[in-house]
């Protein structure tokens, strides 16, 4: 685009006394001129400029709880006081869960393409449709788990790999039923 200031300022020279010595006498003239000054400033550097906006998003399809298989994680940790036991100091096996849900994603984009130029040239528009690959990844919260140790600082684990599993489902249960309400409508 281009800004154009036009300024148009009247002015009075500063009168000026010329002494001619023809008469003998003092002759004083007054000038005044119309002066125009123009101040341009232009961002017409030729470069372009590529904008997305969305018009329309919804997820093609997602699994069912039942399809989904978490992957389960063991470990072995040293816990004090197992379940509130002053005497129960011993090595658990305690176990957590995650799992991944993969969908895919679909997306109606209009793509503007504006030029900087003097010419000022319309912008170019094309709408656009595409599926992108999308991840979620869901870890089970041991804080829900079935054993915990410690007194003061009381902190819980998963002693079975069923637990740890549950615990997983159930987190991306809820995520799954949250998004139904944005699936494509065929």
């Amino acid at each position: 685009m281009k800004r154009i200031l036009c300024a148009t300022l009247m002015t009075a020279l500063v009168p000026f006394a010329l002494s001619a010595q023809d008469s003998g006498s003092e002759k004083n003239d007054v000038q005044q001129k119309d002066v125009t000054v123009i101040h341009a400033q232009s961002t017409a550097d030729g470069k372009s400029e590529v904008g997305e906006r969305i018009l329309e998003e919804c997820i093609v399809s997602l699994p069912k709880v039942d399809d989904l298989e978490p992957e389960i994680v063991s470990q072995s940790a040293y816990l004090k006081e197992v379940n509130g036991d002053p005497s129960r100091n011993e090595f658990v096996k305690t176990y957590s869960a995650s799992l991944d849900i993969n969908y895919m994603l679909y997306q109606k984009t209009l793509i503007i393409v504006t030029t900087n130029s003097v010419k000022g040239q319309e912008p170019v528009m094309k709408v656009m449709e595409k599926n992108l690959k999308q991840s979620r990844k869901f870890t089970s919260n041991s804080s829900d788990g079935d054993i915990f140790a410690g007194r003061s600082n009381r902190q819980y684990y998963f002693s079975t790999p069923e637990a740890a599993e549950k615990d997983v489902k159930k987190r991306a249960s809820a995520w799954l039923k949250q998004q139904s309400a944005v699936l494509c409508k065929k």
